[in-house]
């Protein structure tokens, strides 16, 4: 069922940097007068590559823009990015990936094995408001824990009726947190986390085109420059 398919992409997103010599204003984004970059401190858990890597995203591939060498179970990142935007750091002979926001301040990520999908990040605005929504989006999806046994069952039996009530069930689901996101990006629209999950809609199974732009509209000047808006202003300029 397509609905299915829309919650494994949602889910891969939840549980989901260009350098540049100059640097904007950026919204809810505290930085010292004395710092004007980004640095980033690592700590890895119960696994030891000796390298990790910084890569730009881009559709679905990921690309190397940096690497760190780790010791003592310690990395290190330093630079400067014009926007805030989600990157994802890989590992040497490891097919782990770690997905966060990057932006201009110095902040910490611990990466443990068994969470290396979900770090805990410290010191960084924008992680901390975007795990408040995922959290908040892990609360909406946990409806569905009791409809994918019987969606298997009923699958198996070819119990058409019994499909149907449950895509029905799956749809009430979906739009539960598509207005919930809806909401979150209006209620930050001030915020670079905004045109991110603006973005993440356009992987949606039903795309609302209609509802993309009139979000897209309230988004402030600024945070319209950031790499996640301009792809959705694409977006909207093809459609």
């Amino acid at each position: 069922m397509k609905h299915f398919f829309f919650i494994g992409i949602v889910c891969i997103m939840l549980y989901s940097c260009k350098k540049n010599v100059s640097q904007t204003n950026q919204p809810n984004n505290t930085i010292t007068s004395t710092f004007k970059g980004f640095e980033i401190k690592g700590t890895l858990e119960n696994f030891y590559p000796e390298k990790v890597y910084l890569n730009k995203i881009i559709e679905d591939s990921f690309y190397k823009i940096d690497s760190s060498e780790i010791l003592n179970n310690n990395f290190q990142f330093k630079g400067i990015v014009e926007f805030p935007e989600r990157l994802a750091l890989t590992f040497e002979n490891y097919s782990s990936i770690t997905l966060f926001i990057i932006e201009n301040t110095k902040f910490e990520i611990f990466i443990n094995s068994e969470t290396v999908n979900d770090p805990k990040i410290l010191g960084s605005p924008l992680n901390s408001k975007l795990n408040e929504y995922k959290l908040a989006a892990k609360n909406i999806f946990k409806k569905i824990d009791y409809l994918f046994p019987q969606f298997q069952k009923a699958r198996l039996e070819n119990d058409y009726e019994k499909l149907s009530e449950i895509d029905k069930e799956m749809k009430k689901i979906e739009k539960e947190f598509v207005d919930f996101s809806y909401t979150y990006i209006i209620q930050n629209k001030e915020s670079y986390i905004a045109p991110m999950l603006l973005r993440d809609q356009l992987k949606s199974t039903t795309i609302d085109t209609l509802q993309i732009k009139k979000t897209y509209d309230i988004l402030s000047s600024s945070i319209k420059n950031s790499p996640d808006a301009e792809i959705v202003a694409s977006f909207l300029n093809l459609h």
